[in-house]
């Protein structure tokens, strides 16, 4: 896993699997209006917003930056959209908003983005259109 510190992406070794990340944890609901199970998500939260700040910073570079990272990143381009996707996952999103680390209004900007990304036609998705292609260059 990739994250972000002092402008270079580092490798750290990942210690939550996709079953500690999602495990629901059943707490009292006695006194709960609601009565539904709480969710460790919060315990992630900082996992979650490294990874909205992760796909908003790779979004960020240009295509010779994106194959400098080519070593860090399986393939960049995959990249570029599934970190996008995955830091937009409603729950992990939620627990970011929850835990005010970003506000409603930065919750709804980065899903309109995300809209605009997923709009992107795919035959444009190609190194060689990132810098030069009018989609691109205003997504950007």
């Amino acid at each position: 896993m990739q994250c972000f510190k002092d402008g270079l992406y580092n490798k750290y070794p990942m210690k939550l699997t996709w079953k500690s990340l999602f495990k629901n944890k059943v707490s009292s609901t006695e006194n709960s209006s609601v009565g539904i199970e709480e969710t460790d998500y919060g315990k992630h939260v900082d996992f979650y917003f490294t990874n909205v700040i992760n796909s908003l910073i790779l979004f960020t570079y240009d295509s010779v930056k994106l194959e400098e990272m080519a070593p860090v990143l399986i393939d960049p381009l995959t990249e570029l959209y599934e970190e996008l996707q995955f830091a937009c996952t409603p729950v992990c999103l939620d627990t970011v908003v929850r835990m005010e680390l970003i506000t409603d209004s930065m919750k709804d900007e980065l899903l309109v983005f995300k809209k605009e990304i997923e709009e992107i036609p795919t035959e444009i998705w190609e190194w060689e259109f990132l810098d030069q292609h009018e989609t691109w260059l205003i997504t950007r």
